[in-house]
């Protein structure tokens, strides 16, 4: 049964069982505050299924009816969508644990925005809307997390929208610097992602971004070295950006 692609509800005949992701579900955000033990009794409570997912696999399509809340228990995916020009966006890289499109669950048409792609093999919990609304409506910090996990999404989808504002790449990539300077606290930045994953993230070819990265360099605005970038003249940057 372990290696069946979608695992029924666990009970006592089972041989693989979502309770050896307690520990993984209790340090995600929407079941953050709860115990293991918490955890695993309150999905038990309810439907749900385990699948398993092999690297490249599309785990969900843009535009498909999106009715179970999807949880990452291990693993890594990746997040994007076509433009009206056919230009892949990827959104996000994310690696277990993750809730993945918490806000497309309970949307007037029930489809999610996205696409969702195993970059490795994964496995999932699946919860049926359902399920989570028993979980919220009798776990109060489970829905204040909720909330949280929602507000915390639409905070990160506005920086991106803010990001996509600026026409050039240039532009794009000084944003994405200044923020790390701003959240890492350090004039020495590390980026969080490679060339090739920030590329894709500002829909750009790996050389054009590496392009960008040597002007700066030349112009003396920064000193790269791999993923690590010092910045040596902030006020040149942020001069760039008005």
């Amino acid at each position: 049964m372990q290696d069946e692609k979608i695992i029924e509800p666990c009970n006592e005949h089972c041989s693989f069982c979502f309770l050896q992701y307690t520990d993984v579900l209790s340090s995600e955000n929407l079941f953050y505050g709860l115990t293991n033990q918490e955890v695993g009794k309150l999905i038990k409570s309810v439907h749900h299924q385990v699948r398993n997912f092999t690297k490249g696999e599309i785990i969900v399509h843009e535009g498909d009816t999106y009715d179970n809340l999807i949880f990452l228990l291990s693993g890594e995916v990746r997040t994007e969508f076509m433009s009206s020009e056919g230009q892949i966006f990827v959104v996000e890289h994310l690696e277990a644990p993750a809730t993945l499109s918490p806000a497309s669950l309970y949307s007037a048409d029930h489809t999610i925005p996205v696409s969702v792609s195993a970059d490795t093999d994964c496995r999932a919990l699946y919860l049926p809307r359902e399920s989570i609304t028993e979980i919220l409506s009798k776990t109060p910090m489970v829905m204040t997390n909720f909330l949280r996990v929602l507000s915390n999404r639409l905070q990160f989808l506005t920086t991106k929208m803010k990001m996509y504002q600026f026409s050039t790449l240039r532009g794009k990539f000084i944003r994405h610097l200044l923020e790390l300077h701003h959240v890492q606290q350090s004039d020495e930045v590390v980026l969080q992602s490679s060339q090739q994953e920030l590329a894709e993230i500002f829909g750009v070819a790996r050389p054009s971004l590496a392009r960008v990265i040597r002007e700066l360099h030349n112009e003396e605005l920064i000193f790269a070295k791999g993923k690590r970038i010092r910045i040596i003249d902030i006020s040149g940057l942020q001069e760039q950006m008005r």
